[in-house]
């Protein structure tokens, strides 16, 4: 007989709260604070100029460059500050569109929207991101770019998405807010768009409490983010005939040398997810009609979450109450809400009236946004069920997280 689950009146696994589940915050110790006090001993903190000039923030862009695999890195305020900036060097704005996930933070069709263009929403797959085939239904004449979107640590299968990409001559803005490190097939992700952006925000696989970077191979491109997260110039290469009208988004050294700290970790923290994981993700493959979601790379993956599939909303539901109940935790992400989901997005709220987007004379009508929009993507969000990996797990509490799976799954088929 199967065991009676906690939700149910039984014993819990584990009363012991798990370890923290946000990647970076794991890993802040001596080093961070190294780092951040030679700053504030060096009365430099702006990233430009000071009494004693450290260049935190340009080291950190050249590590973080050289382990992500491409040739240009850049710095700056945010993950949302990153997304707008690699928009702006895209040379997205009002006219044009971008198909967005429909499974994803609201930063990544927000930023869209700031640069005055419309998300487009696309279908996801049972890998969490845009599914290639309604992709390539949604391009149009205005289609400027497209944005993937690793969500927590699994890279999106992006051999297809290239293909279409190319097949059509539209650019890719890669959002890896949520899982640098990540790899694809031997590349890591945010080397393989045009103009691609991480974020450093607390929750993050490396944190600076806030942060971002652009990452880009293009020379072009990272003049241009350059420029748009600095007043529209570039105070490396001055061409003041190339200058635009730009805003401010520069990372300042306290925060470059945070996470100077935390990207010399990166690889340690991957190595302790993974292991874990790669356990986790066992345990769930032995169990019928469960299905794990579908990794293209999954020994590249981050492991920094292990999601899986069951039949229905109702039995996803209370998977998620029953595996809380048992003390490891359980959860959908953004609730089991679609981006579009959010107010300001599905009522095309701008902060001024008759403003592109939305009340636009470049576009050849309005849009309409509604909730049965992407009805694939919620039925594989709704029957979803996620569980946190932190890098501090013991074995032991890796073995509380399989028995409490195993636990469940008999206690909700018998």
């Amino acid at each position: 007989m199967a065991e009676k689950l906690a939700i149910d009146g039984g014993t819990p696994v584990r009363t012991k709260p798990m370890p923290p589940a946000n990647p970076g915050e794991t890993a802040i110790g001596d080093e961070e604070r190294q780092q951040v006090l030679e700053v504030l001993e060096a009365h430099s903190p702006f990233r430009f100029y000071g009494p004693k000039l450290l260049r935190k923030a340009e080291q950190f862009e050249k590590e973080f460059a050289q382990l992500m695999g491409v040739k240009h890195a850049l710095g700056v305020t945010s993950g949302t500050a990153a997304l707008k900036v690699a928009l702006t060097a895209a040379g997205v704005g009002p006219g044009d569109e971008v198909i967005v996930p429909s499974v994803t933070f609201i930063a990544s069709a927000g930023t869209v929207v700031m640069c005055r263009a419309r998300p487009v929403f696309g279908e996801i797959g049972t890998d969490m991101g845009l599914d290639p085939a309604d992709l390539e239904r949604k391009i149009t004449k205005r289609t400027r770019a497209i944005m993937p979107v690793h969500l927590l640590g699994g890279a999106v299968d992006m051999d297809p998405i290239l293909a279409i990409s190319r097949r059509h001559g539209i650019m890719i803005v890669e959002d890896c807010a949520q899982s640098a490190g990540a790899l694809y097939k031997g590349r890591r992700v945010g080397s393989m768009g045009e103009v691609n952006a991480f974020s450093l925000q607390f929750q993050k696989v490396i944190t600076a409490g806030e942060g971002g970077v652009v990452a880009t191979n293009d020379a072009k491109l990272h003049d241009r983010a350059i420029r748009a997260h600095d007043h529209g110039i570039n105070r490396w290469n001055n061409k003041p005939e190339e200058n635009f009208v730009g805003e401010v988004y520069r990372m300042s050294e306290m925060h470059g040398a945070f996470a100077l700290a935390q990207i010399r970790k990166l690889e340690n923290n991957l190595a302790a997810m993974r292991r874990h994981n790669r356990r986790v993700r066992e345990a769930v493959s032995e169990l019928k009609g469960v299905q794990l979601r579908t990794l293209a790379d999954p020994d590249g993956a981050t492991g920094q979450t292990v999601t899986f599939l069951v039949a229905n909303k109702d039995l996803a539901a209370k998977w998620r109450n029953a595996l809380g109940a048992e003390g490891v935790g359980g959860f959908v992400l953004y609730g089991g809400n679609m981006v579009f989901e959010n107010p300001q997005i599905l009522n095309q709220r701008m902060p001024t009236a008759h403003a592109c987007p939305f009340d636009c004379p470049l576009y050849d009508g309005p849009i309409t946004y509604t909730r049965e929009m992407c009805p694939q993507s919620r039925d594989i969000l709704e029957r979803s069920v996620w569980l946190y990996i932190s890098p501090l797990l013991a074995d032991e509490d890796t073995d509380d997280i399989i028995k409490a799976i195993r636990k469940v799954y008999r206690g909700l088929t018998d």
